[in-house]
């Protein structure tokens, strides 16, 4: 039990940090198709890269779940995202996961950065995986109150559709992800 715990008190931690340091006013201050758009942003992925908003430009729709290292649900859908990834990689479809527990500690070490690549490598999924920024924390992110938490983004940025809490099997996910696709191709 106790084991569970810490991970989540490190999450609350880390989110009301990153809610703190971007300021409550900035966050109130921006827009709503502002936080709901990923239109501008910097981050890295698990490997230390630099990413920014044009990895949505690169698919017609991109599916983004934001999931954590302490969720069995989330880790349960993993495998059939990555499967997707694989299958929707021709078809203007892109995936994007984004972590919430892998965060720098005061040395600037990554926290939970082992345990993450290596349930990304054990569940296959081979797609992108974004860590939380103050940027993100801008966006929709700043909104996302569970985990798993999914949602779609266009080519734009824009986010599209609704928000699904909870982990869904990879048929369901295919149905959502082809349904979204023909209703942008529109």
């Amino acid at each position: 039990m106790k084991n569970k715990t810490i991970p989540i008190i490190r999450l609350t931690s880390v989110i009301i940090f990153l809610i703190i340091a971007t300021g409550f006013t900035q966050l109130s201050a921006a827009g709503e198709g502002e936080q709901q758009s990923f239109k501008s942003f910097v981050t890295y992925d698990l490997a230390g890269n630099t990413v920014n908003q044009e990895i949505f430009a690169a698919n017609t729709v991109t599916l983004v779940n934001v999931w954590a290292t302490f969720c069995p649900p989330c880790l349960q859908e993993m495998p059939g995202l990555g499967e997707l990834s694989r299958e929707f990689s021709d078809k203007g479809v892109g995936i994007v996961g984004i972590v919430t527990d892998v965060y720098p500690n005061q040395a600037g070490q990554l926290i939970n950065v082992d345990k993450a690549l290596q349930i990304v490598n054990q569940t296959q999924a081979d797609y992108p995986h974004l860590l939380l920024s103050e940027d993100l924390m801008k966006t929709r992110l700043g909104n996302v109150q569970a985990v798993p938490e999914t949602f779609f983004v266009d080519s734009n940025g824009n986010v599209i559709g609704k928000t699904h809490v909870g982990a869904r099997s990879k048929t369901a996910w295919k149905l959502l992800v082809e349904q979204t696709l023909k209703a942008v191709q529109k």
